[in-house]
């Protein structure tokens, strides 16, 4: 789709479309390289062994085998996360993102402010300064670029913001990821949900869907936090999913400071991680509104029309 207006605003959306969260616009993209990952294994092992003249310990009966506990209830996995999802109306933070697909990567500070269930602000800071601001109200969404004097105001769908994070979401699925929750919502009420164990000691549920797909839940089986999530497609392949980790208190209540998105190939992956957050209940609506600024260019993205300063 293409401005009746010129070639210009054409070019000056299309070089303002964003990944999730929004790509950094003015970070310095770089070649493709591929994600090298070093993991640092320590083994330590701790041997005692006695002199050679003292005679050798006995070695001890092998312990009776212990009886595996018994699977925490899908209510008791669930409850903890509804609790959470109630006490958060309202988020600031201040995060760190990263982002990295097949033709490029970044890196910048987002000041995140967010307000249940569908309004967000992000204001996006490079070594340059301010970058970009996004806001939603849960009807109108805004994207104002002040280095290249221009604003982007229009509907806030799923589209639209696309345009700017490369992923189809709505507005409520935005709030929802950087609140610490999946995009989708999680039916505590359904009584036939069953609890599982993988070898590896995580407890996770199925949450089958009507059309055929799947929503899962993974939890730490220490803590019972919810440390994954993913969607299946009707065919079980993965569509999309993420991890949350670093979980500490903020205001009574256990915030995960850490968060990973990706498709399922690969091919897209986000990683945000919030240095500071605070619950708030009290944000105003002006937060989440961006009005018609002097001498910046506004441009309509539903009718891709631009409109004089």
């Amino acid at each position: 789709m293409r401005s009746s207006s010129g070639s210009a605003s054409s070019r000056s959306l299309r070089r303002t479309t964003l990944p999730f969260f929004s790509r950094p616009c003015a970070v310095r993209r770089q070649r493709p390289t591929s994600l090298s990952l070093s993991w640092l294994v320590v083994l330590a092992g701790l041997i005692v062994w006695g002199n050679g003249c003292t005679a050798r310990r006995p070695s001890l009966p092998p312990s009776p085998p212990q009886t595996s506990a018994p699977l925490p209830s899908a209510q008791e996995l669930l409850a903890p996360l509804h609790a959470r999802h109630q006490a958060i109306t309202g988020l600031r933070g201040l995060a760190k993102v990263s982002y990295r697909d097949a033709h490029e990567k970044g890196s910048a500070t987002q000041a995140i402010a967010l307000a249940s269930p569908d309004r967000f602000r992000l204001e996006m800071f490079t070594l340059l300064g301010m970058a970009a601001i996004h806001t939603c109200d849960g009807q109108q969404l805004v994207a104002y670029l002040p280095r290249e004097h221009v604003l982007y105001r229009g509907a806030a769908s799923p589209m639209n913001i696309a345009r700017f994070t490369q992923v189809m979401l709505s507005a409520r699925e935005v709030t929802r990821l950087l609140s610490g929750f999946p995009p989708f919502p999680i039916e505590t009420g359904r009584t036939e949900l069953r609890v599982r164990r993988e070898p590896a000691g995580a407890y996770w549920i199925d949450f089958p869907r009507a059309d055929g797909s799947s929503a899962l839940l993974w939890f730490d089986p220490d803590t019972h936090h919810l440390s994954g999530w993913a969607v299946r497609d009707q065919t079980g392949v993965l569509s999309t999913q993420g991890t949350l980790s670093d979980y500490r208190r903020v205001q009574d209540i256990f915030f995960p400071f850490a968060m990973t998105l990706s498709d399922g190939q690969g091919a897209q992956y986000l990683a945000l991680a919030y240095n500071e957050v605070s619950v708030s209940a009290d944000l105003q609506d002006s937060l989440f509104r961006l009005g018609s600024l002097a001498g910046v260019q506004e441009i309509d993205m539903d009718a891709y029309l631009p409109h004089p300063p």
